[in-house]
């Protein structure tokens, strides 16, 4: 019996075609389907770590030098790499680079000159989120 069954199958080969097609949709509709699931927890990563990271200005300073002290009150390492000093006429942007971690406060003292009157100053982490402090 098992013998006649499989001599049919080897000359009948109208249903292989159907069955490729098939097996090969389905590989194609997995590795799409995880990749979606792959890039949505991606992102669910960076919003999380967005979320988590909360940093302050909380002191500016006018000395020979102004100094600028920011706390990370969140849960992670936080990479300051933008401070925008901003008045009413004039907007100026430095880079800079200062990594703080978890729960620290930390002086940042560079040639920014501060405008006379009063002023803003933002901070850019690398994650996106931003710090204002306004002074006079």
């Amino acid at each position: 019996m098992w013998t006649i069954t499989c001599r049919r199958l080897k000359r009948d080969r109208r249903g292989i075609s159907n069955i490729i097609v098939v097996a090969l949709s389905l590989v194609i509709m997995l590795a799409i389907v995880s990749n979606v699931v792959l890039w949505n927890y991606e992102m669910n990563q960076l919003d999380w770590e967005k979320m988590r990271e909360n940093v302050i200005i909380t002191n500016v300073e006018r000395e020979t030098e102004p100094q600028f002290t920011f706390q990370n009150s969140g849960g992670l390492t936080v990479h300051l790499v933008s401070l925008w000093v901003i008045n009413s006429t004039d907007h100026k942007q430095y880079d800079i680079s200062v990594f703080i971690n978890s729960a620290e406060t930390k002086t940042y003292e560079d040639n920014i000159l501060l405008p006379a009157g009063n002023y803003t100053v933002k901070v850019v982490t690398e994650r996106g989120n931003t710090a204002v402090y306004s002074g006079s």
